[in-house]
């Protein structure tokens, strides 16, 4: 597996993270002065995020449980506790399918 796909995917999170913090604040301040605009874009990108980032952590968990081998099936390493309790936020507030569109 190469690094750079890896790191270039965590730039992304981070500065997209960055730009929904910086929108909600925007957000918050128009808020209390009455005004909601910006509000269904705010909405738009957290659903559209939520789909991308919680994917993407659900496949990484299978990735982690299969590069190390029997060990990863093992109860003892926690990864299948992981993905059993991780696997339902792609679904959670609407299927990963439908939040991306």
């Amino acid at each position: 597996m190469k690094l750079f796909p890896i790191v270039a995917n965590m730039f992304a999170m981070s500065t997209s993270a960055d730009t929904v913090s910086q929108k909600y604040a925007e957000l918050m301040r128009n808020l209390k002065k009455g005004v909601f605009t910006g509000l269904e874009e705010l909405h738009h990108y957290t659903s559209g995020f939520k789909a991308l980032y919680t994917q993407d952590a659900n496949d990484s968990l299978f990735v982690i449980r299969q590069s190390i081998g029997g060990a990863g099936y093992s109860a003892w390493s926690g990864i299948p506790r992981s993905i059993e309790d991780y696997s339902a936020q792609v679904t959670f507030e609407g299927d990963n399918t439908v939040m991306a569109q």
